[in-house]
């Protein structure tokens, strides 16, 4: 299995920031349209930097949700900035489906993530196969189940969760 520490070329840097750069008011019909057409959904999370305390956003691919908890992966693992960011203040604003509401991030990692992987992955093979491509966690997404499983249980995802009853309320955006 690799891993997903090292920096992308920059051709895969612009391709993971395509979903950041139509997140702008004149992308955001571009970004449904796009949305629509492969069926996969983005989550726009807001957080503050560790150190600088600045407001940064990072457009994540959703690779499972419920009602209240957005599943993602980091692109660069445990390594990305916003992922280090979430480590120091989980609290962060995230904007789906045109709304912005606070929610609080979790390590997934395990076997949750595991599972809710291993179903997206069953869901959007082609997808997927672009993904592992770019990212890398697991070299081959057409081995059994079992196989894919444990590979998946040692890769970082994490939980977005929007319902915080009695929670402190994130910074507002800037």
């Amino acid at each position: 299995m690799t891993t997903a520490a090292s920096k992308p070329s920059p051709l895969r840097r612009l391709l993971f920031r395509l979903p950041l750069l139509l997140d702008g008011r004149a992308g955001r019909t571009a970004q449904h349209r796009l949305t629509r057409a492969i069926g996969i959904d983005w989550i726009a999370v807001e957080t503050r930097g560790r150190r600088s305390g600045r407001p940064h956003t990072v457009v994540l691919d959703v690779v499972g949700h419920d009602a209240d908890t957005y599943y993602v992966q980091p692109a660069y693992g445990r390594t990305s900035d916003w992922v280090r960011n979430v480590a120091a203040d989980p609290h962060v604003t995230v904007r789906i489906d045109g709304r912005s509401v606070p929610a609080r991030v979790r390590d997934a990692s395990g076997r949750e993530g595991a599972e809710v992987v291993l179903r997206f992955i069953r869901a959007h093979r082609w997808y997927a196969r672009v993904i592992v491509w770019f990212v890398g966690y697991t070299e081959d997404i057409d081995r059994p189940d079992d196989f894919l499983r444990r590979d998946l249980e040692s890769t970082p995802v994490f939980a977005i969760e929007t319902n915080l009853e009695g929670a402190a309320p994130s910074a507002p955006s800037e």
